[in-house]
């Protein structure tokens, strides 16, 4: 008997939150991107989303967000309530809020780069990271570089719309049972 599986189709559009300053293209990636005014995050993909038209707003049910190295500093400090109400936008969600930092751990704990002229101690980078992941629908990613950041915000939104449809697929072969 010869096994057969289905394949489940990856996404080929990607939602770009219009207010991004430094975007990502997904050049690399079988994917193109729309810049749209999301709700919250700064990817996502549409089949995830509700667009209210009166605002021309699409209210992501699972999204991205982006922060450089300095950006992200910035919102541990001086948009530290901003970021949080953000952050507790996404706690009704099923999956946490990815949020993908363009700078590496190590870097942040060494203070070096982006750390290197802040502010702000590694120990309090690290209690508030700790903190928010405990207290918020949150999950933070920190990676090396830019083109890993996309790369890691690509996978995760692949990821997570796969899922969605094994999910769905589950529940209509459950129902026809």
């Amino acid at each position: 008997m010869v096994e057969t599986r289905e394949t489940l189709p990856i996404p080929t559009t990607m939602l770009r939150d219009t207010r991004e300053q430094r975007p990502w293209e997904f050049e690399e990636f079988p994917v193109e991107t729309h810049d749209v005014t999301l709700s919250i995050g700064d990817y996502a993909v549409p089949v995830h989303c509700t667009h209210d038209p009166e605002r021309d707003t699409y209210h992501p049910r699972f999204a991205v967000e982006r922060k450089s190295g300095h950006d992200f500093l910035t919102a541990l400090t001086w948009e530290r309530d901003r970021f949080k109400r953000e952050l507790q936008r996404a706690v009704q969600w099923t999956q946490p809020l990815p949020v993908v930092i363009e700078t590496s751990w190590q870097t942040l704990l060494c203070n070096r780069g982006c750390m290197a002229w802040r502010d702000i101690h590694p120990n309090q980078v690290t209690g508030t990271v700790a903190a928010w992941s405990q207290q918020y629908n949150v999950a933070f990613h920190f990676t090396e570089t830019r083109r890993r950041a996309q790369l890691c915000a690509f996978l995760l939104l692949v990821r997570h719309s796969l899922l969605r449809q094994l999910d769905d697929s589950s529940h209509v072969s459950n129902k026809t049972q």
